[in-house]
């Protein structure tokens, strides 16, 4: 049988760890606090492209439109001029 070894933690070393682990729980709050910002600077760019593929969107309906009419205006009046002809 073996028996088991009993460990003691000195004062001392036992507040040495506390203050080890509360600097790594302040450590973890400020990267968690660093880390929502930047996930809302993340958030607000991706809500100004989104606003920009709709405009671009729009825009090139736009143009596609105009582009169409455009080329029915010309066509009618390339036919007006074959019938004056």
């Amino acid at each position: 049988m073996t028996k088991s070894q009993e460990q003691y933690v000195t004062k001392q070393a036992f507040n040495e760890l506390n203050a080890k682990v509360d600097c790594v729980i302040t450590h973890l709050k400020v990267c968690e606090r660093s880390e929502r910002k930047q996930q809302k600077g993340i958030e607000e760019i991706l809500n100004i492209l989104q606003g920009l593929k709709w405009f671009f969107f729009s825009l090139k309906n736009i143009a596609i439109v105009v582009t169409s009419l455009t080329a029915i205006i010309y066509g009618i009046l390339n036919i007006k001029g074959w019938l004056k002809q």
